[in-house]
């Protein structure tokens, strides 16, 4: 039995009807939008495996689409097949161009749709699969230093191209250094769990949390101002104010900055953020 969830994008409330009724038949689970408008919001908030999208739409057509769902979700996680009845080259290589990852004709044989898609479907499972292993720190099962630099270079070059801003919160632990002298590494190990499994439980699904080393995190808050990134700072404190390793209770130093505030270089970003931080961490000792 196939699984996974696909979005189905079609102006034509009859072909959106067919096409939903044979992928819920095949065992996937669709959900119809009759516009790109309508696909956008829908993305906002709900996760799909696939989107299959037509092209010639009122309104926002499916390459315009297309291209502004590729701002928030990279090819390799979000495979999008046009399905319509434009096939000439130039058609197709705006398509390819704009970000989709297959063509399929209107008049499909069903067999041949079912086979695209499930290809689809699996080749984005298994990349996100190889990258979350080799992006993921061991000890706290979040994302580690590596796609941390990765997603931050996406993110700040997004914003560049398209005005897609974010806010960045840079974190550290405090007196992770004598929870290890005074009680060993595994009261640290345990500290560092705890506290990520507690900021976890209360960021959207949609922020990212990276451990930069030792007792430093990251949170790439997209699609949020500063106030927002203050109101997350807020629950994440919140949230790990009930841990206590032994003697230790759970605190963190902060540091925040935006988007907006026109970087040059992703680093100066970064440097700003962690500076930020080093003044936090200063008031607190005082």
């Amino acid at each position: 039995m196939a699984e996974g969830k696909i979005l189905v994008v079609d102006d034509n409330p009859t072909n959106l009807q067919v096409v939903g009724d044979f992928l819920n038949e095949a065992g996937y689970v669709a959900s119809l939008s009759k516009s790109g408008e309508a696909a956008l919001k829908f993305l906002e908030t709900k996760h799909v495996d696939l989107v299959i999208l037509d092209v010639m739409m009122p309104g926002m057509n499916g390459y315009e689409t297309c291209a502004q769902i590729r701002k928030r979700f990279p090819i390799d996680d979000l495979p999008i097949i046009f399905l319509t009845a434009r096939e000439d080259a130039k058609s197709v290589i705006e398509g390819f161009n704009v970000g989709g990852s297959d063509f399929v004709c209107k008049n499909f044989v069903p067999e041949i749709l079912l086979a695209r898609v499930a290809v689809h479907i699996r080749m984005a499972q298994t990349l996100r699969t190889i990258r979350e292993i080799s992006l993921t720190d061991d000890l706290t099962q979040t994302y580690n230093r590596r796609h941390a630099m990765f997603t931050l270079r996406e993110w700040f070059a997004r914003c560049t191209r398209y005005g897609t801003h974010f806010a960045l919160i840079y974190l550290d632990l405090n007196d992770l250094k004598r929870v290890n002298d005074r009680h060993g590494h595994q009261a640290g190990d345990l500290m560092l769990r705890s506290v990520v499994a507690g900021i976890k439980k209360v960021l959207r699904e949609s922020d990212m949390l990276f451990r930069m080393g030792g007792d430093e995190f990251m949170v790439l808050c997209p699609d949020t101002d500063k106030d927002g990134a203050l109101i997350c700072v807020d629950r994440m404190s919140e949230a790990v104010k009930p841990i206590t390793i032994v003697d230790q209770t759970a605190s963190f130093a902060y540091g925040i900055v935006h988007s907006t505030d026109n970087y040059k270089q992703m680093d100066d970003m970064l440097h700003a953020a962690d500076d930020a931080m080093y003044i936090c961490k200063a008031r607190m000792k005082m």
